[in-house]
């Protein structure tokens, strides 16, 4: 029982750290091309 809780923790922190990580990522992106993006908005 205490092993899957442990994996249970460790998958739920693993996907936060991924979540932070496309956020930041998306961010960059939204950054470097936000000209184009308002363009496409328009």
């Amino acid at each position: 029982m205490q092993d899957a809780a442990r994996r249970a923790v460790r998958e739920f922190v693993a996907r936060g750290a991924h979540r932070d990580r496309v956020s930041a990522a998306a961010d960059r992106v939204i950054t470097a091309h936000r000209d184009a993006l308002d363009r496409l908005g328009e």
